[in-house]
Order: structure tokens, then sequence, then C-alpha cells
């Protein structure tokens, strides 16, 4: 497997180019909804993954929202074509290799430590927003078997185009889960547990947005102006009869 190899200068250039460059440019807006728990105790971040994006949108809440250290589980494939992903805490994971899977794994299980964050998609791969269940892999379980002091943040993604010329992203931090018991007795059930709670979480999150009710989400990010906003404030300023 390929390790991390965290570089701090890099990741402050990383994040800037992340947020200005990349989001701004790509999204009309980026929202959140909820917090991040303020705790010194790990923390496994779980969220749905159906975009290429969901890596950097992890990525830049780490930077903006997060006191933890942070890091993330990344194909070994997409780890040899981008390495400089290592420098901002991803490692890399096989799944088609068993053995490979559970070293990546019990590599992830170390991360789980004081004021450290862990960035998870139990999914296991990109997998269409609307499909449902999420259907999780079992590493989710494996990971909190003994990780009593662990907390899961269950966070969801919601790509989406409503009124404006670029699409908005809109993100629900849930309530943070407690790992004593209560998930489950064994990987299988946790897992089932946190695969039911994110399932319902994405649906409540997508009703809202169908209704038109986003109205407990704050924005972090805004683009500038659309080109359809320019045009339309061209039109009331009499540029176009």
């Amino acid at each position: 497997m390929i390790k991390d190899k965290k570089s701090v200068w890099f990741s402050k250039v990383f994040h800037f180019y992340t947020t200005h460059w990349l989001l701004k440019r790509s999204f009309y807006s980026v929202n959140l909804k909820g917090t991040f728990p303020k705790t010194d105790r790990p923390l496994l971040l779980i969220a749905n993954h159906s975009s290429w994006w969901d890596g950097l949108v992890s990525f830049y809440l780490s930077n903006e929202c997060l006191r933890h250290e942070s890091f993330a589980m990344m194909s070994e494939e997409g780890m040899k074509s981008y390495s400089f992903f290592r420098k901002i805490g991803a490692f890399s994971v096989n799944p088609s290799d068993s053995r490979s899977l559970l070293d990546s794994l019990n590599y992830a299980r170390t991360k789980l430590t004081t004021k450290q964050a862990l960035w998870f998609f139990p999914q296991g791969a990109e997998q269409h927003l609307e499909k449902r269940p999420l259907e999780f892999k079992s590493g989710v379980g494996y990971l909190l078997k003994d990780k009593k002091d662990v907390l899961v943040v269950p966070l969801t993604y919601y790509y989406t185009f409503r009124h404006e010329q670029k699409p908005e992203l809109y993100i629900h931090v849930g309530t943070a889960i407690e790992n004593n018991g209560g998930l489950g007795r064994n990987r299988k059930e946790i897992t089932c547990s946190l695969e039911k709670a994110l399932t319902r979480q994405l649906e409540e999150q997508k009703e809202e947005l169908v209704l038109e009710k986003p109205s407990e989400y704050q924005p972090l990010l805004q683009s500038g102006k659309t080109v359809s906003e320019w045009l339309q404030t061209f039109t009331l300023k009499g540029g176009i009869k």
C-alpha cells in the first residue's frame, strides 16, 4: 500500500487552489448545515460517494471546519495517477486484493487516535446520487471494532442544479454517533446501522431541497456573478432592448 506523507506547506497551497480555483469556479455556492464536534476524540467521518468532487470537498472541509489532523483512504489506482495526494493525507486501498485491503484497513485504524480524523466513503466506490440504499461495504464496521472512543460523524453531499447557471452543493453534517455498542455487536450489524442512518439523512436532505426548504444551510463559498447574472444586470440597465 501507499502510505500518506503529509506536508503542511503543500496542504496550505493546495487548500488555496482548491478553494479559489476549483470550488469557487465550479459551483455557484457550497452550503453547510450542522456543525462538527468540538472534541479531542478521534473522528470517523463517513459520507456518501457519488462524485469526483467528494474527496476534494472533504479536504476543503478538513481545512475550513475541523480542528483535527485529517487523513483519507483513496484508491490505489488514483494514488498512482496523482501521487501528490499523499502530501494532503491520503493513503491507498486496493479492494481487489484482500491482503492489501486488510493492510489498508489496519493502517486506517491507526489514524483513529486523539485529535485525528479519518474520512471514509463506506460505499467503496462512486454510486449514483439517487441510488438507494447506499450499500455500504463492511470495512466501516471493521474500522470501528473495539474503538469505543471514536465518534462517527455522518455527512451527506448533495449536488444539484436549482435556479442558477452553475450547480450548488449542499453538505449536511449530522449528529455525531457514539460507538458504544448501540450500533451493533459485530461489523455486519455496525455497517448495517450506519448504512440505514446515512441513507435516511440523505433522503431527508433531498426532500428539503426538492421542497425548496434549505433554510438551515449557511453558505461556505459563493462564486462571482455568472454569465446569466451579468446579462440580467446589463439588460436591466438598458444595455439590450
